[in-house]
């Protein structure tokens, strides 16, 4: 019996472990930054006729290009927070005739509010405030 039970409790274990959704109270979870983060002002970078090494140097190296249609470089970011909300962009880099083209995609509106975690946040607003105080 004390064997049954403890293979009961150690699967049981073994399960609730694998649910990375599962929250547990009191549990530091670090922030997880994946991808590439493009902003506006390395868009505002391209121009049409660039070349391929040109825009690896304006936006970085690709994170995926498709082998079946190498025209087209990806972009995607996603971010997530120990706490908080996930944000996540897609960004495609079009290439015709070798040459940059256009991209579609939105740019992230104010990454950083999204991003910082809400003690951050808490913090910066804590210190402004003693700052204005001691002013």
């Amino acid at each position: 019996m004390p064997r049954i039970t403890t293979l009961l409790l150690l699967s049981t274990l073994m399960v609730l472990s694998g649910c990375s959704s599962l929250r547990f109270p009191g549990v530091y979870r670090i922030d997880i930054p994946q991808g590439n983060f493009v902003t506006e002002d390395m868009l505002a970078q391209l121009q049409p006729g660039m070349t391929p090494d040109q825009v690896r140097f304006a936006l970085g190296a690709p994170t995926l290009i498709d082998p079946f249609t190498a025209n087209v470089w990806f972009y995607p970011m996603t971010y997530r927070p120990g706490k908080g909300d996930n944000v996540s962009q897609k960004i495609a880099v079009y290439f015709e005739g070798g040459v940059y083209s256009r991209y579609e995609g939105q740019v992230i509106d104010d990454f950083k509010a999204k991003t910082s975690g809400r003690n951050d946040r808490e913090l910066q607003q804590k210190a402004e405030q003693r700052q204005k105080e001691s002013d």
